[in-house]
């Protein structure tokens, strides 16, 4: 799985007051492409399906700059050839929208579609610098989806981003880790997992989870997130009991009805011959999977005991 970019279409939206305004935005958008790239990120860019029409300033939509020959050719190639590798988000966003249980994605109140197929595809979020609201590294975003009782419920989510050359370079060490943890597929992951993930041990049920994951499977990418935060976690957790508030996810227990009703299916043979209860777990966010794990190792390792979805 590539790290590709997006770019958030909202940020187009934000009209400059003249063309020549308009051409050095663009002339950013591309410095920051071209940063990314250079970074190691996929020189591939999904783009809204109606990004041609949007006026980047009056009477000066998206296609007449990229026909511009006031813009420098070698830009516009480029934009381009980036555009040009991979289906529109908006073709695939409503599909991702269901596998992954999430009702909206927004930001200050406005629908982002965009920044939303960034959120569940792992991907760079790359904006215009149209805006103070764009000119950052991160964006919070407030998401809708569906929790573990069913019900919708509404929570804030930061998101990786960029709008100039040094946003990206802020990202090194994210874009870095996110590449050399790149997998073809589940079967690849586990395969992988002890040089990925050195801190974590794998009960053997997880391989057949795991090798479920195709290369087009947008939980891919999720899961391989979600084993590296407990990995990092991992290798600051020197002393002391363990604290979920230290992990980058949300980590919580079962509820005391969930582990009486389902305390069999919550246990799982571990590589050492014990039988443990796995109450510990992590959603796979925005998603409807479940990660289970256990901490009685002790401080430095995490045992893997189940990922799938919610277990009933």
């Amino acid at each position: 799985m590539d790290l590709e970019m997006v770019l958030n279409e909202l940020s187009l939206r934000t009209s400059a007051g003249d063309i020549q305004t308009a051409r050095q935005l663009m002339s950013e958008l591309i410095s920051t492409l071209r940063q990314a790239t250079t970074s190691g990120v996929n020189r591939v860019l999904r783009t809204h399906s109606d990004i041609n029409s949007i006026e980047l300033a009056p009477s000066y939509s998206v296609v007449q700059w990229r026909n511009d020959p006031n813009v420098d050719q070698e830009q516009r190639r480029f934009f381009r050839t980036l555009t040009a590798k991979a289906p529109f988000c908006t073709d695939v966003v409503e599909e991702i929208k269901n596998d992954f249980e999430l009702s909206e994605v927004l930001h200050q109140g406005e629908l982002a579609i965009g920044l939303g197929f960034a959120l569940v595809s792992d991907a760079l979020a790359v904006s215009l610098p149209s805006n103070s609201r764009w000119d950052c590294s991160r964006l919070v975003l407030e998401v809708t989806q569906v929790d573990e009782s069913e019900e919708l419920i509404d929570k804030t989510v930061e998101l990786v981003h960029a709008s100039r050359g040094y946003h990206v370079q802020e990202h090194a060490d994210w874009i870095y880790k996110r590449i050399s943890i790149d997998v073809s597929d589940g079967f690849d992951l586990w395969e992988r997992r002890a040089e990925l993930f050195p801190s974590l041990i794998f009960c053997s049920r997880v391989s057949k989870q795991l090798e479920s994951l195709g290369s087009g499977d947008p939980m891919l990418g999720q899961v391989r997130s979600r084993l590296s935060e407990l990995d990092d976690f991992c290798k600051s957790w020197t002393t002391g009991s363990f604290n979920r508030d230290n992990l980058k996810s949300k980590a919580s227990p079962e509820s005391d009805s969930r582990l009486n009703q389902f305390r069999q299916k919550l246990t799982f043979k571990c590589p050492d011959g014990r039988e443990r209860i796995f109450s510990w777990h992590v959603r796979i966010t925005p998603g409807a999977w479940r990660l289970h794990f256990s901490v009685e190792s002790g401080p430095g390792t995490i045992i893997i005991g189940y990922i799938g979805s919610k277990i009933l």
